[in-house]
């Protein structure tokens, strides 16, 4: 195992892995914490949490929406944006329907939560009744537009959503005439929930469309002639777990300025992304940054080619540090940003 020496004050972590052509890459990510106060500054805080080497559920994996996607299961190729946060009605007031939305370098976004409501049986068959005023309600795609239908008695006529299984208001045809059922409550401003898929801000976890088809195809021809290795039509973008419409254009540097709207009590929160620079004696670098309310999170993933004894040591750290240290290879700077993830926590 190669020995992974950081001299940052943040937090590092490393993997193996490969890709379609089965060359071992070794993946380092650097993972760096802030605060966030009310007036956007970031302060480096005094714990930092490490990067996470498997995906975090917020509950059982097979009925719960992923929280956290592993920081070290691939070189992500581009920007994934992601935020973890709930709606806040302005002023604190209950409000039926809040608003929520994004801007971060070209992209905006902006989803409507509402509050709890149900459907029910009317003379035109169902329809989502009035909602229940709210304060705060989570931004979860537990309440996006999604689900099963396991209604039939015959298991194999049972049904569920592959781009949101965890959702509500997929196939709600059971529901008696005195029966209420959950009906979602985030949705996009316009069109149509079930065509245009769950709303929302948070990763797509693995095993969900259209993260799923990007993993490849395995089947009898895969087993022939590449397993183990990954397949032919193996999408790197099956690396990233943001929403597709959270892609961004071109790689963050650090600088940008970041808006959120109704995801704090305050209303409105802004704040920049932080400049980092790294060294590292390797190569063929990317970065992944996330941002928590306030808190902002920063990971770096420079990989490269398996080269070398297993037993060299491959230093970290801020340039000048790294320079003293004598390297025997390169040193890189870093500042390409290839993921961000905004987690917004309630005090």
């Amino acid at each position: 195992m190669w020995v992974l020496n950081n001299r940052t004050p943040y937090s590092a972590e490393r993997n193996w892995t490969r890709d379609k052509q089965g060359m071992h890459l070794w993946l380092v990510a650097v993972k760096a914490t802030f605060d966030i106060g009310a007036s956007g500054k970031l302060v480096l805080c005094e714990e930092q949490p490490p990067p996470l080497l498997a995906p975090e559920y917020r509950g059982d994996p097979a009925t719960s929406s992923l929280r956290l996607d592993s920081d070290l299961l691939s070189r992500k190729p581009a920007t994934d944006f992601l935020i973890d946060a709930s709606a806040h009605a302005p002023g604190g007031r209950a409000a039926a329907t809040v608003p929520v939305a994004f801007r971060l370098g070209g992209i905006e976004k902006t989803l409507l939560v509402h509050g709890v409501r149900t459907y029910r049986k009317g003379v035109l068959g169902l329809a989502a009744g009035k909602p229940r005023p709210f304060v705060s309600h989570p931004i979860h795609y537990e309440w996006a537009f999604g689900g099963a239908d396991v209604s039939h008695t015959d298991p194999a006529r049972h049904r569920l959503d592959a781009r949101n299984p965890v959702g509500k208001g997929f196939g709600p045809g059971s529901v008696d005439q005195d029966e209420e059922q959950l009906a979602h409550s985030i949705e996009y401003p316009d069109g149509d929930p079930s065509k245009r898929g769950p709303a929302g801000f948070g990763p797509i976890a693995s095993y969900w469309s259209p993260r799923l088809e990007r993993a490849g195809t395995y089947d009898a021809v895969w087993e022939r002639t590449k397993k183990p290795l990954l397949p032919d039509d193996y999408d790197d973008q099956y690396a990233l777990s943001s929403p597709d419409d959270q892609r961004l254009p071109r790689p963050l540097l650090g600088g940008e300025a970041v808006t959120l709207l109704n995801m704090t009590p305050s209303g409105v929160l802004r704040f920049e992304l932080p400049r980092i620079s790294l060294a590292f004696c390797s190569s063929v670098p990317t970065v992944m940054t996330g941002a928590g309310s306030y808190q902002v999170d920063f990971l770096e993933q420079p990989e490269g080619p398996a080269r070398g004894r297993a037993r060299d040591c491959v230093r970290m750290g801020t340039p000048s540090r790294s320079k003293a240290a004598g390297c025997s290879t390169p040193l890189l700077g870093f500042g390409r940003i290839c993921a961000m993830s905004c987690r917004l926590f309630e005090e």
